[in-house]
């Protein structure tokens, strides 16, 4: 799970914190919707800088809007920055069908991965439960950018965004976390958040949100996020669903009456009568522009 969030001033910025660094290096900076970074380099002993932590088949499609230019990679490392690609399927059960009949859902999934920083640096990837886990900076990367766009049953639109760290040296996703706007009416304004930065979308009819956590290990020899799986609930969403009134449980927040939001997932995939409207499913992404060793 994310690490709860947290403030602090590097040089002149402001970013939200949960990666922590240090030694020397370029400054280090993450994607706008993922976890952020600020500057890595020796600053005379000072406190290092904390970074912000998250919140499978390979990739189903191709799309034409594939970046040009690669992200920065600081240093050599088995995993690899870059735009990724793949596919999201499984079963959701929704309030509005009441009964919380399960139905298919599919989609399409894009991601970028970003280098944290060189060998040089020390990173720690703050994680609940597993308490503070340091790694070489050119072995963590976040997850940027991540979108999750698709259709319920064929017909009703829905729209995710999705933040995380993998730690290259486990080759294991840590903080997986996404945040949902579904429709069942009308579709979806505008595309979703993502132009807005809201992690949510608006629908122009009823709809609905979820939140949950997303889970992979990494493929070195294929630049894949493999294995995958994801588990989200309505309960950890509030407000009027598919509305600008909507907010979810970011994952590092406590769930509505306390405790971690995990409590509040159907581990086994259980979702049906009220109160219990979620879903689960498995997910991959392949590099599209990475270049192997």
């Amino acid at each position: 799970m994310r690490a709860l969030w947290r403030w602090i001033v590097v040089g002149s910025l402001v970013v939200p914190a949960a990666i922590a660094c240090s030694g020397s290096g370029d400054p280090l900076t993450g994607g706008s919707s993922g976890p952020l970074g600020g500057g890595g380099g020796d600053d005379g002993g000072s406190t290092p800088p904390t970074f912000g932590g998250g919140g499978s088949g390979s990739g189903g499609f191709i799309h034409i809007d594939t970046p040009d230019a690669k992200p920065t990679m600081y240093s050599d490392s088995a995993c690899k920055a870059g735009f990724y690609q793949g596919t999201f399927t499984g079963t959701y059960s929704s309030h509005i069908t009441v009964v919380g009949i399960g139905i298919p859902v599919t989609g399409n999934i894009e991601l970028t991965l970003d280098q944290q920083g060189d060998s040089n640096q020390q990173c720690t990837i703050q994680t609940q439960g597993e308490g503070d886990i340091t790694e070489s900076c050119s072995d963590v990367f976040t997850l940027s950018g991540g979108i999750i766009t698709g259709t319920a049953d064929g017909l009703f639109p829905y729209y995710c965004t999705m933040t995380g760290t993998l730690d290259c040296a486990k080759q294991v996703l840590d903080n997986g976390w996404i945040e949902c706007t579904y429709c069942a009416i009308g579709v979806i304004q505008d595309g979703g958040g993502k132009a807005s930065t809201d992690p949510l979308a608006i629908c122009d009819g009823a709809g609905g949100n979820f939140a949950g956590v997303l889970k992979a290990n990494y493929d070195t020899s294929t630049l894949s996020f493999t294995n995958g799986v994801w588990n989200g609930a309505e309960d950890l969403c509030t407000g009027i669903g598919g509305t600008s009134f909507a907010s979810c449980n970011d994952g590092g927040s406590p769930g509505p009456e306390g405790g971690a939001a995990t409590n509040y997932l159907r581990l086994d995939g259980g979702y049906g009568l009220a109160p219990n409207y979620g879903g689960s499913g498995l997910w991959g992404a392949s590099c599209l522009n990475c270049e192997h060793d």
